[in-house]
């Protein structure tokens, strides 16, 4: 559906080339560490809101069609699939739009790609299990800000810092347990995501 309306997909990389812009304008195109960490991190986020908030609310008008011939479990997967690489590829961009606005600090691409990663799979599965929930409340902008924000902050505590640490030039033994322990919170969130979510189905 994303691919044959591109709405959706034109809207974010509106909204993400411009937040970017706008961040680089307003700091005259100069930032330091510790600003280049925070606003990749808050940029993805709220793209990562954008992509993927409506994950579920979108198919209001096929839920009957899904309900009778898709296992709920099936459908879960797919989401949390697409959702995950839809903000890869966001990442991908936004490091690149980064580097030729605002300079490329990282020296090592392959932690801090890991790390990046573990952090977007966290989001990408908290907003997905979020938007399934919301789907069936009433307000769901005001349950995708309520529930949203306290599931996916243990993740953004763990990736800004793993990524602050990795831009500061600390290796692989220095932060692996804090690595370990954003991929735990991951497949926390996943696991909690495929227990909930044929409840909330069937509800």
């Amino acid at each position: 559906m994303d691919w044959r309306l591109q709405n959706p997909i034109t809207g974010i990389l509106l909204y993400l080339a411009a937040t970017v812009f706008t961040t680089y304008m307003a700091f005259q195109g100069f930032v330091s560490l510790e600003v280049w960490n925070a606003l990749f991190w808050i940029i993805l986020l709220f793209t990562g809101i954008n992509a993927v908030s409506k994950s579920f609310i979108q198919e209001e008008r096929r839920v009957h069609y899904f309900f009778f011939t898709c296992d709920p479990l099936h459908i879960l997967s797919a989401k949390l699939i697409y959702s995950c690489l839809y903000l890869h590829g966001v990442t991908f961009l936004s490091i690149f739009i980064f580097s030729i606005l605002f300079g490329n600090p990282i020296s090592n691409y392959p932690l801090f790609m890991l790390n990046a990663f573990s952090g977007v799979l966290g989001i990408s599965s908290a907003f997905t299990m979020v938007s399934a929930i919301a789907f069936r409340a009433g307000s769901r902008s005001v349950m995708m800000a309520v529930l949203g924000f306290p599931v996916v902050i243990p993740v953004l505590v763990l990736s800004i810092n793993n990524s602050y640490r990795i831009l500061d030039g600390f290796i692989w033994l220095q932060i692996r347990g804090n690595v370990f322990a954003l991929l735990s919170v991951d497949v926390i969130i996943i696991v909690l995501t495929y227990i909930l979510f044929p409840f909330t189905w069937k509800n």
